[in-house]
């Protein structure tokens, strides 16, 4: 007895599932790259999450952190946008199960959004704790010692890329395969790397192998996705703006500084 057209495309989405496992960690890279700019395309919230998160960077240039003060701030905002996949993970599934309206999936529903909130909850008293003895220094010393450690600039430029990737690709990604949508945060942060290694060395050497790595890393990324190379000078021109414009910040600090407390001190 044949199979129903039921039963016949059970069997093509079994068989299609066989193939979305992760066979090498590449393969499983892959999926979950995808699955976070899929989240950043379809979820409203999570693309507010990333916009605060790459706000509170730019922010944290303006201050004096220590390492550990950084790493609470890259843990807090990591925490805050895990918890928000983790509640739209919860809802497709409750979608999936049932369309019925039920207690138990209204409850699964909610205790997820909860957790949602008790993240932003913590990342609030997190930033306060932070945030306001860093202002309230401020209002005399404003911009006096920032971005006085080059690896706090390095990290903000690898973040910054790394969240503006997030947010291009969601808006230009028209694919399932989110990840192999421009710009590439790969080739971003390899341009922007070398850019960096010129304003910190001036030598002319560094600067050639740095860009000969970076030419390489976009060449394969050409080949291994078969995009045009115009998506790769983007996401050049992307990873050296991002290093120039932060950089811009810091060379202005002074006039910033001037400036706010002009306005702090009412003159």
């Amino acid at each position: 007895m044949g199979k129903t057209k039921k039963e016949i495309q059970k069997d093509e989405n079994l068989e299609k599932l066989k193939h979305s496992k992760n066979k090498t960690f590449f393969t499983a890279l892959g999926h979950a790259i995808d699955g976070v700019i899929r989240a950043f395309k379809t979820e409203r919230n999570l693309r507010i999450d990333y916009v605060i998160g790459l706000a509170v960077f730019l922010c944290s240039l303006f201050f004096d952190f220590t390492k550990t003060e950084f790493a609470c701030i890259c843990l807090t905002v990591g925490f805050v946008i895990f918890a928000e996949m983790i509640n739209s993970a919860v809802e497709y599934i409750v979608d999936l199960v049932t369309d019925k309206y039920d207690d138990r999936a209204k409850a699964a529903k909610d205790i997820a959004a909860g957790g949602v909130l008790i993240a932003s909850g913590v990342a609030v008293i997190v930033a306060y704790f932070l945030f306001v003895d860093k202002i309230h220094y401020a209002t005399t010393h404003i911009l006096e010692s920032i971005l006085s450690s080059k690896l706090h600039i390095l990290a903000t430029i690898i973040f910054a890329i790394i969240l503006l990737a997030v947010i291009l690709k969601g808006i230009f990604g028209k694919s399932d395969k989110f990840s192999e949508a421009y710009p590439s945060a790969r080739v971003a942060l390899a341009f922007a790397l070398t850019t960096y290694s010129y304003i910190i060395t001036r030598e002319i050497f560094v600067v050639a192998i740095t860009f000969l790595l970076s030419m390489i890393i976009a060449q394969i990324r050409v080949e291994n996705t078969k995009v045009k190379p115009i998506y790769m000078i983007f996401s050049a021109v992307l990873g050296v703006l991002v290093v120039l414009i932060i950089y811009q910040i810091v060379l202005m600090k002074p006039e910033i500084s001037t400036f706010l407390n002009n306005i702090i001190g009412g003159k």
